[in-house]
């Protein structure tokens, strides 16, 4: 049945997107937050095509209607009528597109000193990278979810997910923007729901298995870096960029204790990791060998310059016949999962693992918090893993 306008009016929103038909193709869109979209579906060339009409109710019934016909004698005299809209938007000054809007966004949260220089930047470059190339020509009261959300879903597609919400927390951040501006009345982001994270399953052996994995780290012929590198990471579940990037100077032999500074931990926060016995073993093994260069796990081929390599740990696990199944990620997996089952305060397992609460008050985050109670669970730990029957 045809709509009318007191219909499209009172229409009322449901869970899910669905869409009131108008005939001929033309249909309305509309979104759980209330949004509601004019859009015309069509063929040209044999190929499926949907044209965006603009938004109810700046765009009345009669206006979509009215831009619909249009597009149907365009259609007849076989002109895409997508293809007009695109060349009319390069005619066009492109002061509202939604590259110049996100422009003026920028630039005002830059000069109120919202963000840092080098944080404005990776902005910058995100928008660049995975926004600007689909919608960025666009005027922005052409832009509704439909269109959007396909670019999000690009990135959750390549299994980027952190970006994706990232990214749509920018795109909202210029709609909102653009609303105090007065060239939109609305953000259509609030109606797109971004995939969630999924933690990656990182392969690890049983703790029954450990036994063999240390006997061939220790004996086969590795390079020290390597070899040491892998039974730190089995002693102090860090990740391998906190070791791979360690330097001399973060060490305290005396206090046995590793410092390792906030722009190389997840979280961005500073952390304390006390070292056993046996780790500090390890440490003062490799003195004699990088002892004279800046990093401790010093490449090879440029120990003045540069670590060894992001996967030389995970590749001599490989040769050494765990590939698929182990990780030097793993080691955090095995040592958490034992260390709960053995009735260690997961309070102290998560504060060695480094794994904080985003949320947490920057003023309150204690970097030494439980370091007492850690320093005993650590040493327990390596303790145990030498000595597995």
């Amino acid at each position: 049945m045809k709509l009318t306008a007191t219909y499209v009016k009172a229409l009322k929103t449901k869970d899910k997107i669905y869409k009131e038909s108008d005939g001929k193709g033309l249909f309305l869109l509309i979104h759980p937050n209330g949004s509601k979209y004019w859009r015309l579906n069509y063929r040209f060339e044999g190929k499926q095509k949907t044209l965006a009409l603009g938004v109810f109710p700046e765009t009345s019934l009669a206006d979509a209607r009215e831009k619909a016909l249009k597009a149907r004698i365009d259609l007849a005299k076989g002109i895409d009528p997508s293809q007009i809209k695109k060349a009319k938007k390069v005619k066009s000054s492109g002061v509202n597109h939604f590259q110049s809007v996100a422009k003026r966004w920028h630039d005002e949260m830059a000069a109120d000193q919202e963000w840092s220089p080098n944080h404005a930047e990776k902005i910058w470059r995100s928008l660049t990278a995975h926004v600007f190339p689909y919608i960025g020509s666009d005027e922005m009261d052409t832009l509704g979810a439909p269109e959007i959300k396909p670019v999000l879903d690009k990135l959750a597609d390549a299994g980027k997910t952190e970006m994706q919400k990232k990214v749509k927390q920018r795109i909202s951040g210029i709609f909102n923007h653009a609303i105090s501006e007065g060239v939109v009345k609305g953000n259509p982001t609030t109606a797109i729901k971004t995939r969630k994270h999924h933690a990656k399953n990182y392969n690890h052996i049983t703790f029954d298995e450990l036994p063999d994995l240390i006997k061939a780290i220790q004996t086969e012929n590795l390079e020290a870096t390597t070899r040491c590198g892998l039974m730190i990471a089995l002693l102090t579940f860090q990740r391998t960029n906190e070791i791979r990037f360690a330097t001399w100077d973060e060490i305290d032999f005396d206090k046995a204790l590793w410092t390792i500074p906030t722009d190389r931990m997840k979280m961005k926060r500073e952390h304390l990791v006390p070292l056993s016995h046996q780790a500090l073993a390890q440490f003062k093994e490799l003195q004699t060998v990088t002892g004279a260069y800046n990093f401790i796990f010093a490449s090879y081929h440029k120990p003045e310059k540069q670590p060894f390599s992001e996967n030389a740990m995970l590749f001599a696990l490989y040769r050494l016949g765990y590939r698929g199944r182990m990780t030097v990620h793993g080691a955090r997996h095995l040592a958490s999962t034992q260390l709960n089952e053995r009735g260690y305060d997961s309070r102290h397992i998560e504060k060695q693992l480094s794994h904080e609460d985003k949320n947490t008050i920057r003023g309150t985050y204690n970097k030494a918090e439980y370091l007492t109670e850690r320093t005993k669970m650590m040493q327990d730990w390596a303790d145990l893993v030498f000595n597995i029957e």
